[in-house]
Parts: structure tokens; sequence; C-alpha cells
């Protein structure tokens, strides 16, 4: 609650600062009025609620994060937007129908949580290297199969995302081994930078972001709280991500790194690490970072180029409004724009002539947003992929079943996040990173193959160690790992 009112309370005091900046009194209630269901909905769960979380971001991303950044720019809500009031409309009916879903589900009797709270030191060691293995494995097999040369099979990428939990369940391992005295060991340290690393090499600002918030999210809800040095460490980190990470991974996207096989990039990395290091060269990437921001854009909500970096993944509506504005002047586009996310999530063998172009890419061609010859992986949110094909009744349908269907899967799986490994790892492995941009497609994957995949394999790994417990092999080895 005092996380909400916190929010709320900076919410009203921008909307004030807004109407000084002449605002259309409408568009600022729609966005006080989405804001306000996300609000509700965090105090209503409450902060060990994974549901709790999913609304904060929700609504951070496609609302709060938008009129905090206009109202520090001095600029007015509705201003750099062609269709402002069915923009912000369409926000606020994602806003409410995210709301009555997690209601829903609520209320819904789902039975018991397939993954429960567990504090067992062997088990969340073995969680943690098992993890870590298998994460590591996936991820190297990926990149041989993505880079140049390779076959071009990408379903093993859903693996890699094991390294997160690796951190998770070792840092967890730490403080109930030394219940709350310790937060890092030697182990710890090699899993964080190890996933760091290879983010680095995905050239992936939320990879490399993930290992860090992935350990602080675990500190918090193992402790009910972070520390003040925790806190400390969280700012300096962000200024130190904003300020030269960021500016580096968009710097290798402009030496083409995404197109180099894996030693080219590890190669890649080195240089620039060295250069920046040694040589206090960092201008030269921040001039090549800064590059990709510049020039014609379909979006430009912030006034052009300015602050893209960061408000280019939290603050949707400069995704979603363009493609109102555009369905309100041409009409909608039709059920291309959705459907085919659900074909695309077989696997080549069973569907070898899925659609390769992501419903995104396709919406913004068909409505002359973008090139067709230009990137295939533009975002565009849920919202304004359900308006883009069949207007107001898609917006008022399709995000709320999409929204409902993910609320019963989590609840399933179990939602706790006290002390809780797992519910920690959806929330930091989707939740952080697509609440507010997530479309179709990332949320049927997550619900039709990530998440089972995940559950799947946390059971086998906790199954594996009882069985070893029993018997007891390989409890020399699960000693020798606690170090």
């Amino acid at each position: 609650r005092l996380i909400a009112g916190g929010l709320g309370g900076m919410a009203l005091a921008a909307a004030l600062v807004q109407i000084g900046l002449g605002v259309k009194l409408g568009v600022l209630l729609l966005a006080l009025f989405g804001a306000a269901t996300g609000l509700l909905g965090f105090a209503w769960l409450g902060a060990f609620n994974l549901g709790a979380w999913w609304v904060l971001f929700y609504v951070l991303g496609n609302v709060l994060i938008a009129l905090f950044a206009k109202t520090l720019l001095g600029q007015a809500l509705d201003s750099h937007l062609d269709a402002p009031y069915a923009s912000y409309l369409a926000l606020a009916v994602g806003c409410l129908a995210l709301l009555f879903a997690l209601m829903l589900a609520w209320l819904a009797p789902v039975g018991k949580p397939i993954l429960r709270a567990s504090e067992e030191p062997g088990l969340l060691r073995f969680m943690a290297w098992g993890c870590f293995g298998v994460g590591l494995f996936f991820w190297y097999v990926n990149r041989r199969f993505q880079d140049p040369n390779g076959s071009g099979f990408g379903g093993l990428s859903v693996f890699g995302d094991l390294l997160f939990m690796a951190v998770i369940a070792r840092t967890a391992f730490v403080l109930v081994q030394s219940q709350g005295r310790k937060r890092l060991d030697r182990v710890l340290v090699l899993f964080l930078v190890t996933s760091i690393l290879a983010g680095l090499i995905n050239n992936a600002k939320t990879q490399v972001a993930l290992p860090v918030v992935s350990y602080f999210s675990t500190v918090l809800f193992f402790q009910r709280g972070l520390p003040r040095r925790e806190v400390l460490l969280i700012a300096a980190g962000g200024m130190l991500f904003v300020s030269l990470v960021g500016p580096m991974i968009h710097a290798y996207r402009a030496l083409g790194i995404q197109q180099v096989s894996l030693d080219r990039k590890i190669a890649l990395i080195g240089q620039g690490i060295a250069a920046v290091a040694e040589h206090g060269e960092f201008d030269y990437y921040e001039h090549l970072a800064n590059e990709q921001f510049q020039g014609d854009n379909y979006y430009g909500y912030f006034g052009g180029a300015r602050g893209q970096m960061i408000l280019g993944r939290y603050a949707s509506i400069q995704q979603i409004a363009p493609v109102v504005a555009a369905v309100e002047h041409q009409g909608p586009v039709g059920g291309f724009a959705v459907w085919p996310a659900f074909e695309r999530l077989a696997p080549k063998i069973i569907a070898p002539h899925k659609p390769e172009n992501v419903e995104s890419f396709n919406i913004l061609v068909r409505l002359g947003l973008i090139s067709p010859y230009g990137g295939k992986f533009p975002t565009l949110p849920l919202v304004g992929q359900a308006y883009a094909a069949y207007g107001m009744i898609g917006l008022c349908v399709i995000p709320f079943l999409a929204f409902l269907a993910f609320a019963l899967v989590i609840k399933k799986i179990g939602w706790d996040l006290y002390r809780n490994i797992y519910a920690i790892f959806f929330l930091c492995d989707f939740v952080v990173v697509y609440a507010n941009q997530g479309d179709l497609g990332q949320y049927a994957g997550a619900v039709l193959r990530g998440f089972p995949l995940f559950v799947v394999t946390f059971l086998i790994l906790a199954r594996l160690h009882r069985s070893l417990r029993k018997r007891g092999l390989g409890r020399n080895y699960l000693q020798r790992a606690q170090g």
C-alpha cells in the first residue's frame, strides 16, 4: 500500500503540472483512470503476490512512466500524438481488462499450486547448479544454431533463461544457509558474471539486467525488504547501466554484432571493454549508440530520439498510439494481426511453413508505419495489436482473455512470492520484461510453451534431488558444491 500510495501521489502531482502545461482534460483523466486501476490492483493483492507486480509493471509501462517523463520534459501528455483520446482510451481499457482478469483468477478454484516454496538448503543448492548447467548448455547450443552458418532453430532459447533461476536459487541458498547474514558467495558471483556475459553476447539489454534483477528480487522476497546498502547498489547499478552498458549494447548493434559468429561476438566485446577500461574510448561507442535513435521513425512521443534508450521500452504508449491513429484513419486490418501467433508456437517439424514474420511487423507494414525492408521484430503491445485487428471490439475482448489465461496459469503454478524461488523466477523472466510490452504471441508462448517447460524442468530437478538424497548418491558432490 505504501508503494501504491507513493506512486499515486506522484501521479496526482504530475497531473497538476500537466494541467499547467495545457493537457486536454479528457486525456489526463483517462491516464489517471488507467493508473488508478493498476495501483488499486497492486494494493489489493499485496506486495508478495506475483499478480500484483504484474499489474504494477503493466500500469508503470503503459501510463505512469510516460506521465512522469512527459512532465519532467515539460511536455503535455497529449503532445506528439495524432489520436490522443483514442490512444489513452485504449490504454485505460487494457488496464481495466487486466484488473478484471486478476479478480476472476483470484476467485477461481484452481486447486493447490504446482510449485511451492521450499527452504531446504540441499534442494536450493541442487536447483542452482542444475539450472546453471542446463541453462548454460542450451544457451551455447542456441547460439550455435542462431549465429551465421547455423540452422536457425531457435526453440531452445527458452532454456537459456534457466541461468536466471540459477542466480535466484543460489541467492536463496546463501540466505537460508547463513540465516540472512550473507547475501553473496563465490559461486553466486560466478553465476552472476556468467549470466551477464551471456546477455552481452546476446546483445540484449534485458538479459544483461535480469541476473541482477533476479538477485535483488530474491533478497527482497526472502527478507521482506531490501537493506539500505542494497538500495544504494541498485541506484548505482542503474546509473551504470544507463550511462555505460546500454550505450555499449546499442553501439555493438551498430557494429553488426548480431550478424557475426559467436567467436567474433566475444572478440568484439573484449575489444570494447579493453578500449573503455584502458584508454577511456567511450565517446566513439556513445556516438554509435545515439545514431541508432536518430532519423525518421514512426514514433517520437518524447520529441525525437530523446530518452529512447530507456523510454523506448518502458513507455508503451508511443508504440501503441501510432497504430491506434492509423486504424482510426484506415480501419482495422483483420484477424491476420493476431491469430498467426498460435501457429508460430508449433515446432518447425510439425509446421514447416509456419509464418516467419511476427504479427507486429505485419501490422506495421500493412498500416504503412514501417518499411517491409526494415527490422523484422518491432514492438507492438497486446492492446495495440488487438485494436489493429478488430478495433474497439478486439480491444475489449482479446486482451481480457489473454490476461485471464495468464493469470489462471500463474495462480496454478504458484503466485505467492514469499521465499518461493519459482514465483520469483516467473516474475523476473516474464513479468519484468513483458508486462507492458508483451503481445499475444508472447503471452500465448508463456502459457502454452515456456511456463510448462520450466515447470517440468523444475519438477524433474526436484525429483532427481530427492532420488539422489534417498540413495545417498552424490552426497559428496553436494557437500563440495556448497562452496
